[in-house]
């Protein structure tokens, strides 16, 4: 019996005696996760501001949109500049009612062209044809025709040249009747060479059977006698510079 109840108590020392190793090893397991738990809270802290990729990233966005505002910025940049609200012939004042203001993208070409920040200075002329719709060239206007030409209006019965037009150069042409004479006898001289025209207009009489067609021209003053004096006198040819004018004369 006695050597009964030594092996029941061995039993149950080498029962604690497991427990025991149970315990120290279940108590073991949670010293060891603690141990990991700071080195893992180390890699998934929050980025501060004193972060470096942080301010990496702030500073790579700030720097696209900065470069989107420029462009956008740069593609609506316009300047408002004056255009031809109708047809400006040459010798014409300048006047603003006959302009409009359009606004357009002009970049480095501004300074060639009339803008409204320039303004329009008192007593402009054209100097070279503008037709209606384009943009007023700084070099189409000035205070005086820069070869100080005069404008004289003349009255022609025959059918004009599509290339007599505004800013084109023409041959004045009269010919001049004699009550002795034949009409095959009449004398033909080439009263201006190479003169500028202004306008061209054409008018019809009061029932619409006649109609006459007005050039008015860019002389030089020299020339002023003998075109008022052929004006009166003669009948008026205007052709292409250096295109035959017979059947218009």
């Amino acid at each position: 019996m006695a050597a009964h109840r030594g092996t029941g108590h061995s039993h149950r020392a080498e029962s604690a005696g497991d427990g025991g190793a149970a315990t120290a090893r279940a108590g073991a397991a949670p010293e060891s996760t603690q141990e990991q738990e700071p080195a893992l809270a180390g890699r998934l802290h929050r980025p501060g501001w004193r972060d470096p990729r942080l301010l990496v990233g702030i500073m790579i966005v700030l720097v696209s949109v900065a470069a989107v505002v420029a462009l956008v910025a740069a593609q609506d940049r316009t300047v408002a500049v004056y255009a031809a609200g109708e047809d400006l012939d040459v010798g014409a004042a300048v006047d603003a009612d006959d302009l409009r203001v359009e606004q357009v993208h002009l970049a480095n070409a501004a300074e060639h062209y009339v803008t409204v920040e320039d303004g329009l200075d008192d007593d402009l002329q054209v100097l070279a044809a503008v037709d209606a719709g384009e943009l007023l060239p700084q070099r189409a206007v000035g205070e005086a025709d820069p070869q100080g030409r005069q404008a004289v209006i003349l009255e022609v019965d025959h059918t004009l040249s599509s290339a007599v037009a505004s800013g084109r150069s023409v041959d004045v042409w009269a010919t001049y009747q004699s009550a002795s004479q034949s009409e095959g006898q009449a004398r033909a001289d080439q009263v201006v060479t190479a003169a500028t025209v202004a306008s061209v207009s054409e008018d019809s009489s009061a029932f619409g059977s006649q109609q006459r067609t007005s050039v008015e021209v860019l002389i030089d003053p020299e020339d002023m006698a003998a075109v008022l004096e052929a004006r009166g006198e003669a009948q008026i040819a205007v052709v292409p510079v250096g295109a035959d004018p017979e059947g218009q004369l």
